[in-house]
């Protein structure tokens, strides 16, 4: 295994934690994984959320420049579900960020049938969805995002949220909200361009 050096992951805590890596030996979960469009084509919850904001979302010039200038072949693996409003809010950002760049696949793997894998990336014990693996093109996890984007974190607050329904509609306009998919974006490029460097960006 190449030695790569520690990395670090955006987490739940609002605050950098170190991990352990996970090698996915084989490509037993990419291929399991299925591209964007074949997601939101089977998706029975939130297709109009994910749609809309695929439609909205636009890039600058600076987000394309750093899209352009991504050297190395990455993968992106999302492990989550059409159920969960902060993967259907976050998903058609990275959708853009692969059809914006050559050297970006994007794969998603559904974390209700794939409970054993989607276990390794616990956060303080708990499942988050989505996960979002940033991957070497031989399946070495570079980086790690998890659930949301940290302003997105200090505006839902499980505390201050009386039902989950009341939670669930609060995130779908949460990710109506344009400063809050720049925030996710912003987190996104930076980490995709780590893991550029890892993997020896000049």
């Amino acid at each position: 295994m190449k030695p790569y050096p520690e990395r670090y992951f955006v987490c739940s805590e609002n605050s950098l934690i170190s991990y352990e890596l996970i090698h996915m030996a084989d490509s037993a979960e990419w291929n399991k994984a299925v591209t964007y469009a074949d997601f939101v084509k089977n998706a029975r919850e939130n297709i109009e959320l994910m749609k809309a904001r695929y439609d909205d979302f636009q890039f600058n010039e600076s987000d394309l420049e750093t899209l352009g200038s991504i050297q190395n072949d990455i993968k992106i693996l999302v492990i989550g579900t059409e159920r969960c409003n902060d993967t259907a809010g976050n998903l058609p950002i990275l959708a853009k960020m692969a059809n914006a760049s050559p050297k970006i696949q994007l794969r998603i793997l559904d974390s209700d049938s794939n409970v054993d894998f989607h276990q390794q990336f616990k956060v303080n014990g708990k499942r988050k969805t989505p996960v979002v693996l940033f991957l070497s093109k031989d399946h070495e996890e570079l980086c790690r995002w998890v659930e949301r984007s940290n302003a997105a974190y200090k505006i839902i607050n499980v505390g201050t949220v009386e039902s989950v329904e009341e939670r669930r509609a609060a995130l779908k306009k949460l990710y109506s909200d344009p400063e809050i998919q720049r925030q996710s974006l912003n987190e996104f490029l930076r980490l995709l361009l780590r893991a550029d460097f890892i993997l020896g960006r000049k």
